[in-house]
């Protein structure tokens, strides 16, 4: 959902395969290549566009692989990679190496007039009479017209995807195998809590909570967060991740509860059910002697239901309705989404007010 802070994640594999020297066969050889690009909200899969395909082919002869391509019926009537990756294999013959590429596109923001997308590609090869090599990952690109749509968005990506696909088959060229996991360095994670739903470390903070009630506050607040922090460290966690503490509306809305803070009415001031902001302080010291990392969560799209603002700031909301048609861009930035009131962040006003709420919470900004 977009009341969520965005957050945009890289995720790769290729980190597991080990560095080797570019990759060029001596005799050329096939590689069987399947594309197949998922539809993001409903329709059926569909084949990228040949800047893709032509960016990939050539990547692939500098190896002196030769491509043959294989129809999307063989492997549409799939879901999973492996599956996918299976019936690639299956109607490869006597290629001795096999590419499986699955991409899933899907709109991500506009501003300034331009438009950002996100293309999420899975690349998968192997030798046929070997182990695979998976290199799952993103690519934030930025188009400029609105007929512009997820083929643009893969092609203007094109470069970035055949040079991954470049160092994926290096890798498997090479026979090199995927580091075992055990060889390789326990990662840091981010924790994220929803903080009435944590822990309730001060019951004199809690109002009208109510465990009973699934819809209602439980009491959770930082003190009961500071608390556990050790737990969350021993976990191997490095960062904590709040769920938004900032000024909310508490009152249910339509039988739906508050609980989550992403009904926010003042990100200038903490919601007091969770506790002030000498405690905030604490929690950012307890977290800095562990060397432990704090994200706010700050909602920047819309307000809460019946938020003050909508009163003594009614020209810095959209108020276009809500979303009906959940493919149009335009919409999916503009309108209100489940009636939530949808901020113009196209007004320097707005866009200042925001930016304000940004820093009033940095370390050392608090006023």
């Amino acid at each position: 959902m977009r009341a969520f802070f965005s957050l945009v994640l890289i995720v790769t594999c290729l980190g597991c395969i080990p560095k080797v020297p570019r990759q060029r066969l001596a005799e050329r050889a096939k590689v069987s290549v399947a594309y197949i690009v998922d539809p993001g909200y409903a329709g059926q899969p569909f084949t990228p566009p040949d800047a893709l395909k032509k960016a990939i082919t050539a990547e692939l002869d500098d190896h002196n692989l030769e491509v043959v391509e294989v129809p999307l019926e063989a492997i549409s009537a799939q879901r999973l990679t492996d599956s996918r990756f299976d019936a690639l294999k299956k109607v490869s013959g006597e290629a001795p190496f096999v590419l499986l590429v699955e991409q899933r596109v899907h709109f991500f923001s506009q501003l300034d007039g331009r438009y950002r997308w996100e293309v999420a590609t899975t690349l998968t090869a192997a030798r046929a009479d070997g182990a695979r090599a998976s290199d799952p990952f993103e690519i934030p690109v930025i188009l400029l017209f609105d007929h512009e749509k997820e083929r643009e968005a893969i092609a203007a990506a094109a470069s970035d995807i055949s040079n991954r696909v470049g160092v994926l088959m290096d890798g498997v060229m090479a026979g090199a195998s995927p580091v075992p996991k055990a060889a390789a360095a326990r990662p840091s994670g981010i924790y994220f809590v929803m903080v009435d739903r944590f822990a309730n470390g001060d019951r004199s903070n809690d109002g009208a909570a109510s465990v009973e009630d699934p819809q209602g506050f439980h009491g959770g607040d930082l003190k009961g967060l500071i608390e556990h922090l050790d737990w969350i460290q021993s976990l191997g966690f490095d960062t904590v991740w709040l769920s938004p503490i900032f000024k909310m509306r508490t009152e249910k809305w339509h039988g739906f509860g508050a609980f989550h803070g992403y009904w926010t009415w003042d990100l200038a001031a903490l919601e007091p059910r969770f506790g002030g902001e000498l405690l905030l302080a604490q929690l950012r010291s307890e977290l800095d002697r562990r060397n432990m990392k704090l994200m706010l969560d700050l909602v920047l799209n819309h307000v809460g239901p019946d938020a003050p603002l909508l009163t003594s700031k009614p020209g810095w909301f959209h108020k276009r309705g809500g979303v009906t048609d959940w493919n149009d861009a335009t919409q999916l930035v503009m309108n209100d989404v489940h009636g939530l009131p949808d901020f113009a962040t196209e007004q320097d006003e707005v866009f200042a007010y925001l930016l304000g709420a940004a820093r009033r919470w940095l370390p050392g900004r608090s006023t």
